[in-house]
């Protein structure tokens, strides 16, 4: 009996070490020195970044090696499998208590909580009139940048004359009507007739100004069936180089019933408005970049449009410059009121050159605010993907008395600050795709940057290496640089350039470089930016053997404990 007894103990102890491991999903707080680099070092897998905390899947091993870095890791969810999680923004004890009573909650952030079921379609039991965001199921560790934010930085932009003829040419009539006929559908809520027949109009307008315009189908939840907007001009420089413009169109009601009355004039009718606006504006003007606009469907019910596009952006590794995404631009509590223009840290610069265009073209006043705890509109997916978004709106904190309500209309809008806005959101779109100049240089196309490095006992540099094509109607170039994205260029050649290539010599190896090139034409009129070119930090390789070291040592423990 005694060996049997011992294949028994045997196989008992294989089957508990084959049994699948709980990954408990956990809150880890924001204040470690180099938090991103450890969380890479140990490659756990980050679902979202807040403000204070990143929300992550981590297991025993993970969160042991995390802690005894000094990191503070609190279980939110012992076992994260098969189950789908919601961030919720909750403002009122009474709300919190309808979201106890649906499920599992656990506190994220002051008024931002994290809910899940046991059993149950989440979205029966978390309904739209809470503001809510998927947890994404794929890791955003990828994507997590530590872009600088320099102190005192200038801009490094010319003013455009291009592009204050094109701001000038919104019009508040066009605005009101394109409002009127959004809210005439009476209700746009998703899963309806009427936001399929208000899709509808948004596709037959953007064809009705010669741009090429198609739905884009998805399926959320228990197979309910929807459609983003998509329009395009391509770039005429570098077509791959992709700005977009975007608000939803689908609207919600929590008085009453929204299948039947939720007409969403601010939200988001004003935002559509504004992008259908833009689009026939930038019909008639050559880019050097292609620009999409699209309105995104299913955003109340948890962002599903955008997050199935920019899945399907990244998935195709899409070059998006920047993402100008508008939620409510066109109510205002007081007057003169500002446009609130929210950013996540990776997305700074686009806050910034924002702030320059609102000054140099509009004179609206734009409270700049960087909260990735802001993630209840359709720019939040595409940062989870790595791309640089702005959320532009009346208020960050909404101060609508009509919000989410049959009240939503037309006449409670003010079409000062709308047109205001509206203008600032295409200053912003045109700034960044560039509108070609007639009687200027062409603008170089195919910039890239290749980096070499040289490391000594005492210290390590850098070159980088620029080439692009060759213009015929180039008197020269010139090289600009910055240590910041697309904002802050500094020219650092002397006169032009004759050649297509160049070297910047002797940088630090551990720094970021970003380089734009123009052509330069007769009497040194230069074309607009190239597109921007990274030469990346070198990471010490005394810092990449501790790292590949304690990732290998990780995986043992994680195979072997």
């Amino acid at each position: 009996m005694k060996p049997f007894r011992l294949l028994l103990v045997f196989f008992l102890a294989f089957s508990l070490f084959s049994l699948p491991r709980p990954i408990p999903l956990v809150k880890i707080s924001k204040g470690t020195p180099g938090l991103v680099d450890i969380l890479r070092t140990y490659q756990v897998d980050v679902l979202q970044e807040l403000e204070t905390c990143f929300l992550a899947r981590a297991n025993r091993d993970e969160s042991g090696l995390l802690r005894r870095k000094g990191v503070s890791v609190l279980v939110l969810d012992r076992d994260s499998q098969g189950k789908e999680h919601f961030l919720v923004r909750v403002i009122s004890p009474a709300r919190l208590n309808v979201l106890t009573g649906r499920g599992h909650v656990q506190q994220v952030e002051p008024d931002l909580f994290l809910f899940w079921a046991d059993s149950g379609d989440p979205l029966t039991l978390l309904t739209p009139d809470f503001e809510r965001k998927p947890l994404p199921c794929f890791s955003i560790l990828p994507f997590l940048k530590t872009y600088p934010h320099p102190e005192g930085l200038t801009p490094g932009l010319q003013v455009n004359d291009v592009i204050a003829t094109i701001v000038g040419q919104v019009s508040r009539a066009n605005l009101r009507s394109h409002v009127q006929s959004l809210q005439s559908f009476e209700t746009r809520y998703t899963s309806t007739a009427n936001c399929e027949l208000a899709g509808q109009f948004i596709l037959s307008y953007f064809q009705s100004l010669g741009l090429e315009a198609r739905f884009q189908p998805f399926t959320f939840g228990q197979g309910i069936s929807t459609r983003n907007v998509v329009a395009e001009i391509k770039g005429r420089t570098e077509p791959e180089e992709i700005v977009i413009i975007c608000a939803h169109y689908d609207s919600d009601s929590n008085s009453g019933e929204p299948t039947i009355r939720a007409p969403g004039a601010d939200d988001d009718a004003s935002g559509v408005a504004a992008v259908m606006e833009a689009a026939r504006i930038l019909a008639r003007y050559p880019l050097d970049f292609t620009v999409r606009f699209i309105a995104f469907s299913a955003e109340e019910w948890g962002l599903y449009g955008s997050h199935y596009y920019s899945d399907g952006a990244r998935a195709s590794s899409e070059r998006i410059v920047g993402v100008v995404n508008l939620d409510m631009i066109s109510y205002a509590d007081n007057m003169p009121e500002d446009l609130d223009v929210v950013v996540n840290p990776a997305s700074w610069w686009m806050a910034e050159r924002t702030g320059w265009v609102a000054d140099a073209y509009t004179g609206l006043a734009v409270r700049k605010s960087i909260n990735p705890s802001f993630v209840y509109s359709d720019h939040s997916p595409f940062w989870d993907r790595g791309y640089s978004a702005f959320c532009a709106s009346e208020d960050e904190d909404v101060n609508n008395p009509y919000y989410h309500t049959p009240g939503d209309t037309i006449d409670t809008l003010n079409f000062d600050f709308f047109e205001d806005a509206a203008r600032t959101a295409l200053a912003a779109l045109s700034d960044l795709a560039q509108p070609v100049r007639s009687g200027y240089p062409g603008t170089p196309a195919g910039l890239v940057a290749e980096s070499s490095t040289y490391a000594s006992a005492f210290t390590a540099v850098k070159n980088a290496h620029l080439t692009w094509q060759s213009r015929s109607d180039a008197a020269g170039y010139n090289i600009y640089r910055s240590s910041a994205p697309h904002f802050g260029y500094a020219k650092i050649n002397g006169s032009p350039l004759t050649a297509a290539n160049f070297t910047d010599r002797a940088l630090k190896a551990d720094a970021t470089y970003y380089y734009v090139v123009t052509t330069v034409g007769p009497g040194d009129v230069e074309s607009n930016f190239s597109r921007e070119v990274e030469s990346p930090a070198e990471l010490p390789r005394y810092e990449q053997a501790e790292s590949d070291r304690e990732v290998s040592l990780r995986l043992w423990r994680w195979r072997w404990q």
